[in-house]
């Protein structure tokens, strides 16, 4: 120990080994002493509110197991509302609630500051029994919210749901013209209420809200889209088509693609094969994927010179001949089917009993009977191979009786 450090203490050298362990016992216990008095100071209930607010809830829970709750004073209102978010977010909507109930009766009711604090609340707690599905319960939650649950306009969307889900469709329409008085700009409302009418049967009063709905949304196409599927699962395909179609007209849709699939669509639910396949034939342009659904509508629409034109725009060359011999079975058109032989050989398409069946099918049709069994006697599936057996007996027959051949 230095010297000058002695003579400050007044310390003698010999008696220094002493002195040391006195002073480091002082220093020690003043420094516990420090140390004890900064975590007297800390106040977990604010700090689990910080960690709450930057979401980590694990920790913010660890945090406020912490706080001793038996000190004067002490805010009980604001623990436990911090302890109803902790288990809200945790996914225990009952034990939120407990805490959330706790907390308003702890609350002061003549503090307009805690008054403000309570209406939040039942926000929450409504927010929990939704999740329960206790839907009287979240009407009156939001009811004792009062101007704070009208300021939110989500609020209003769950009140008229939880109405609906009681079989109250009154009140669930009133609650919406409420919201729209109040938030005219909100589309969510105007959307409530298209469902609401599709569902009750209103189909010509749902379609005026669902195009108040559009506008609102400024005509998304992801909003045409929800409305048309919506349109086509109650059977109103022809609603949903003229949705579709207006949507079609308006320029810069971003998800032209599938507006223009959906319609299609609905039109092969109705058997409409020319309508979808002209529908396809004009997708097939912008998206050449297309093409192979556009001719086998048209071949289905009776249209085979059509279906034989979009069948060239094929890029994938399997699916291209696998689909040219399917329109030439139907055009009865064995001759030129057989040509493809050498092609179908190529792309590793003989290996397929229905090719096989469909090549030997033509070459029986044609005439020429070894080449037939050649290819029909090396199919595999049962099926397919009862088939061609009676084809077998018919190649026998119009060898042996030519005349009786048809």
């Amino acid at each position: 120990m230095p010297e000058y450090f002695l003579s400050t203490f007044n310390i003698s050298k010999s008696g220094k080994c002493l002195s040391a362990i006195i002073l480091l016992l002082g220093v020690g216990l003043l420094l516990s002493t420090r140390a004890y008095s900064v975590e007297k100071k800390i106040d977990y209930v604010n700090l689990g509110a910080t960690l709450l607010k930057d979401g980590y809830n694990q920790r913010a829970g660890k945090v406020l197991e912490k706080v001793q709750i038996d000190r004067a004073n002490f805010d009980f209102s604001r623990y436990y509302t911090l302890k109803g978010i902790l288990y809200q977010r945790l996914g225990y909507p009952d034990l939120s609630n407990i805490f959330f109930a706790e907390a308003i009766k702890k609350g002061n009711a003549k503090d307009p500051k805690v008054t403000k604090k309570q209406s939040s609340i039942y926000l929450y707690m409504a927010r929990n029994y939704w999740q329960l599905k206790n839907y009287p319960k979240v009407i009156e939650s939001i009811d004792n919210s009062g101007e704070q649950g009208r300021q939110n306009r989500q609020m209003y969307v769950i009140k008229a749901e939880s109405w609906k889900q009681l079989g109250d469709y009154r009140n669930a329409w009133n609650v919406l013209d409420e919201g729209i008085k109040r938030y005219p700009e909100f589309s969510r409302f105007y959307s409530q209420k298209f469902y609401y009418l599709l569902g009750l049967g209103f189909y010509q009063r749902a379609i005026y809200y669902a195009d108040k709905f559009l506008f609102v949304q400024k005509y998304s196409a992801k909003d045409y889209l929800a409305i048309a599927i919506a349109l086509r699962e109650t059977g109103q395909y022809h609603q949903a088509a003229i949705l579709l179609q207006q949507a079609l007209l308006r320029p810069g849709q971003q998800q032209r693609k599938k507006l223009l699939e959906l319609l299609g669509q609905i039109y092969i639910d109705q058997e409409h094969y020319l309508a979808a396949a002209l529908v396809f034939d004009w997708a097939s342009i912008s998206y050449p994927e297309f093409s192979e659904k556009a001719a086998i509508l048209s071949l289905k629409a009776k249209q085979a010179v059509r279906s034989l034109q979009l069948n060239r725009r094929i890029f994938d060359q399997k699916a291209k001949f696998r689909q040219r011999m399917g329109i030439e079975l139907y055009l009865q058109d064995y001759e030129t089917l057989v040509t493809q032989v050498p092609a179908l050989k190529r792309y590793g398409l003989l290996k397929d009993d229905k090719v096989r069946y469909a090549i030997g099918y033509a070459y029986f049709r044609n005439g020429e009977y070894d080449k037939a069994r050649h290819y029909l006697q090396q199919i595999n599936n049962n099926s397919l191979f009862r088939k061609a057996s009676q084809i077998f007996q018919q190649i026998e027959k119009c060898e042996n009786e030519p005349l009786e051949c048809d």
